[in-house]
């Protein structure tokens, strides 16, 4: 089989696995239950969810434009909401997950003059962002659950010896969220940075610990993405309260992490099946029946579709910038 061959195989498999297995957990979660799940779900519930998310989003695209800025290319904070819009559409509505909606951004950004690599970087930089800080949410939830018996749930499902106290763990996966993507850079920095090709990927990547205020930077960007990750865990929570998931909120938030990493994985239409299998199995495991959680993932989707609408009004002008990565914002 030739590479090109494979190629066309594995998108084959990406658009029909999508719809197998969000097939597959509908099926054991039964059809009927989630209607009627769909049905006695609360309104306002799923509204408060619908706004808090579309909030989240917003957040997201001012927190894009700033990581632009700072990379040597200012836009406008109007036309960085409209460009995450109609990437949020891109990745609701077509294969890949969050792919397409990223190279849509990193499209747009060059087109604007920003230099190819740059554009591209401020994109990964910024997904990368949103992910490390929603693990550190999760994180720091930790400490909300002291003492509670879903807590003693947790640490009997992760095989947590009782000798580690829940504080210490928490942290210590602290610690390790928020100093190891710092922690990557120096690395990086220090062991290939003298031999990275100019105009490379990994001395862009190298460039970042070098330029102006680059620890400030890293902490807004922290920052920008704890509020960020706050509106989407809070998206979730709605969602969860409008199918009466009786969770408490710290809990909600720990699953938040690894719903929405597995809804990113780019083999689906905008993380449908990945996020719903995700949700049923992490949500089971107290207790949640597998119907409930089907609906409260479906909603986060729908929330998605429905800010697509947003991305069909026209891009504003950008503040164009054509500073080269290296001159600093």
């Amino acid at each position: 089989m030739t590479s090109v061959t494979r190629l066309r195989v594995m998108k084959v498999l990406r658009l029909v696995s999508a719809p197998l297995l969000l097939g597959g957990v509908v099926w054991l979660a039964g059809p009927q239950a989630i209607w009627a799940a769909v049905q006695g779900a609360n309104a306002w519930w799923l509204l408060a969810g619908l706004l808090t998310a579309t909030v989240g989003n917003a957040s997201a695209a001012l927190r894009w434009a700033e990581l632009a800025r700072w990379l040597g290319h200012r836009v406008r904070g109007r036309w960085a909401l409209a460009v995450y819009f109609k990437a949020v559409a891109v990745n609701a509505l077509l294969p890949g997950a969050v792919i397409g909606g990223d190279m849509f951004r990193a499209w747009q950004l060059h087109r604007e003059g920003c230099p190819k690599g740059a554009a591209g970087l401020s994109v990964v930089l910024d997904r990368l962002s949103g992910l490390w800080i929603l693990f550190a949410l999760s994180a720091m939830s930790l400490f909300v659950g002291v003492g509670s018996p879903e807590m003693d749930t947790l640490r009997r499902v992760l095989r947590v010896p009782e000798a580690w106290p829940t504080v210490v763990v928490a942290v210590a996966l602290l610690a390790l969220v928020l100093l190891l993507p710092l922690g990557g850079l120096i690395a990086v920095s220090a062991v290939v940075g003298h031999r990275a090709r100019p105009g490379s990927r990994r001395a862009m990547a190298v460039d970042l610990l070098q330029r102006p205020a680059a620890l400030r930077q890293y902490l807004r960007q922290a920052a920008a993405s704890l509020v960020v990750g706050i509106f989407s865990a809070g998206a979730l929570y709605c969602a969860a309260r409008a199918f009466r998931v009786d969770l408490p909120g710290w809990l909600i938030a720990l699953t938040a992490a690894p719903i929405f990493l597995l809804a990113a994985l780019p083999v689906s239409f905008g993380g449908w099946g990945t996020r719903e299998a995700a949700t049923v199995t992490g949500w089971a495991v107290f207790g949640v029946a597998p119907p409930l959680a089907v609906g409260a993932a479906a909603a986060v989707g729908v929330y998605a579709l429905l800010q697509a609408a947003l991305g069909l009004f026209p891009l504003p002008a950008a503040r164009r910038s054509v500073a080269a990565l290296a001159d600093g914002a």
